[in-house]
């Protein structure tokens, strides 16, 4: 076995453990959202941290293992669906992530008013962010399907995700959390 094939192996690894402590984490949070009296602005910011990070380390590992497979040559990048797939739901939550930070998390624990838009707007990125984290699981497990799908089936796949969570969430998810706000503010 030569050093570069070793080296792939160890980064794929790394790869895959922040990956699953990622998913691990937001999945976690949102049942926990879904058990909660109050919003807890203390475990809300710890999973924040924790996600921050293991996005980080994702694209550090995510660049290598590019850069293992493809030398950064555009044009392979672009002749891989699923690679591109990948690149496009990474850029995609990595937006949505720095969404949730300034825009989500201060109207979740009272910094920011809800004027505008409510609480659609941080239901709506939250469902974003947890569907993109699945579709990426599915991304990264659909290896029999990738001869098959095309970038366009991918973004396809994804936007039919997406429209899914969204819905879901502004039609279950928003009614809990507005009175969660509500208790957590002292309205309740």
């Amino acid at each position: 076995m030569d050093v570069t094939t070793v080296a792939r192996q160890v980064v794929l690894f790394l790869h895959t453990v922040s990956f699953a402590i990622a998913l691990a984490t937001v999945l976690k949070e949102d049942f926990a959202l879904a058990r909660a009296r109050r919003i807890n602005a203390h475990r809300l910011g710890g999973a924040a941290r924790t996600v921050t990070f293991a996005l980080i380390s994702l694209w550090g590992t995510g660049l290598a293992l590019v850069a293992f497979e493809v030398g950064f040559d555009i044009s392979a990048l672009v002749a891989d669906p699923k690679l591109a797939a990948k690149i496009f739901v990474v850029i995609a939550l990595t937006a949505n992530g720095i969404a949730l930070h300034t825009l989500a998390f201060p109207i979740l624990l009272g910094r920011k008013t809800q004027a505008r838009f409510g609480l659609s707007m941080p239901v709506v990125l939250g469902a974003i962010s947890t569907a993109s984290w699945l579709y990426a699981s599915f991304i990264g497990v659909s290896r029999s399907m990738a001869p098959l799908m095309s970038f366009a089936d991918y973004m396809a796949l994804y936007g039919t995700s997406l429209v899914l969570a969204i819905v879901i969430a502004l039609t279950f998810v928003r009614p809990r959390v507005e009175r969660l706000l509500m208790r957590s503010q002292g309205g309740d």
